[in-house]
């Protein structure tokens, strides 16, 4: 799993629990009895809501536990909305090997060829290619620390960043020029593939991931974000401020990136996973060409023979701030459990993931498995 951007170390706080659960479920099965434990974990701990869906052939199950907002304390229900930071670089993965299908790109192109703007800010790096990003194995620095040690939090919300700018604030950390031998997830990765991808089909990313991916895999609720308050219905997200809650649903300088810019919901999610891993979006031989791929597999995504004796199942991982996403679905589309959690208002902190993530984790392992 690479690491969590935005990772915030747990405080707790005294925020509402939330409301009765919201439960949509089809036909009227219960999928996600290994969930319940974590929901009231983490209701206990304070996040304001967790939000899962779990699919098992043609049986279904959606619930949405606690609230939108601390505010209001508007009950939440499944389709909110919420920042699915680090699980949309599949998605931009897939618009990746889009190109690589169409021969406009290949894999071990460098990525000076196509964007000659990336010599120009890390000259050192010229022997990084377009499988190096999709892979993690660039050495890139990751931009995500400095950008948020050297902003407030108003700047964060309020100050949106170009793909330049973000490759520019990785630029000023000193690191011997890659690529590298070992797995190394940097979010500078998919900023250079996002920039990558504007500059090959002269559009913007949220038009590009549209065409290639939200609209084939049916995902009418996702949407690359732009700056300001995202619109409702969205799960809102809070960190601390000097002891203080601040709503941390607003944050612009994540807005359009390749890396953690998209919005969606935990049904989209796992439509997203299932059409991916069934042919609906890339080719069968350019999906087998990224899970076997070596040293590691492309397109941020993590296969796995350890959940069902016999299947291969794969995993998403997303989160950063107040926000945590995880899905695993079989490679048929036909087993599938998305969790998205609103984390406890934490203070903001890169070093430290939050103790919840790895028991969500836990909580869809074990769901996974109780379907094999």
């Amino acid at each position: 799993m690479h690491a969590v951007a935005l990772a915030t170390a747990l405080v707790l706080s005294g925020c509402t629990s939330g409301t009765p659960d919201e439960t949509a479920t089809t036909p009227a099965v219960k999928l996600g009895a290994a969930l319940e434990a974590f929901v009231a974990d983490a209701s206990t701990h304070g996040a304001p809501a967790v939000v899962f869906h779990v699919r098992n052939g043609d049986q279904e199950e959606l619930r949405a536990t606690g609230v939108k907002d601390l505010e209001s304390n508007t009950k939440a229900v499944p389709t909110d909305r919420m920042w699915i930071i680090g699980a949309g670089t599949p998605m931009v993965a897939v618009s990746v090997m889009k190109l690589v299908e169409a021969g406009a790109v290949r894999l071990e192109d460098p990525v000076s060829a196509h964007l000659p703007e990336f010599t120009a800010i890390f000259p050192a790096w010229d022997r990084v290619t377009v499988r190096d990003l999709l892979g993690s194995t660039s050495g890139l620095p990751d931009y995500f620390p400095p950008l948020i040690e050297s902003r407030s939090l108003d700047e964060l919300q309020t100050r949106p960043l170009t793909f330049e700018e973000r490759l520019r604030i990785a630029a000023g950390v000193n690191l011997p020029p890659g690529p590298v031998s070992y797995f190394a997830w940097s979010a500078t990765d998919w900023e250079v593939l996002g920039w990558l991808l504007e500059r090959k089909h002269n559009r913007g990313l949220a038009e590009v991931l549209a065409k290639d991916v939200f609209e084939p895999a049916g995902m009418g609720s996702t949407h690359v974000a732009t700056a300001g308050q995202p619109p409702e219905p969205m799960l809102h997200g809070y960190v601390l401020e000097d002891g203080n809650r601040r709503d941390f649903t607003r944050i612009d300088a994540v807005a359009g990136s390749a890396d953690s810019g998209v919005i969606s919901t935990v049904e989209d999610v796992s439509r997203f996973v299932a059409a991916l891993t069934t042919g609906r979006l890339i080719r069968e031989e350019t999906w087998k060409s990224m899970v076997e791929a070596e040293p590691f597999p492309l397109g941020g995504i993590n296969p796995s023979d350890d959940v069902c004796p016999g299947a291969r199942h794969v995993f998403v991982y997303g989160g950063g701030g107040p926000y945590s996403v995880q899905s695993v679905s079989s490679e048929d589309g036909q087993q599938q459990v998305t969790v998205a959690t609103v984390l406890p208002p934490q203070e903001l902190n890169v070093t430290d993931p939050p103790p919840l993530v790895p028991e969500m984790e836990d909580a869809i392992l074990q769901t996974a498995k109780s379907m094999c």
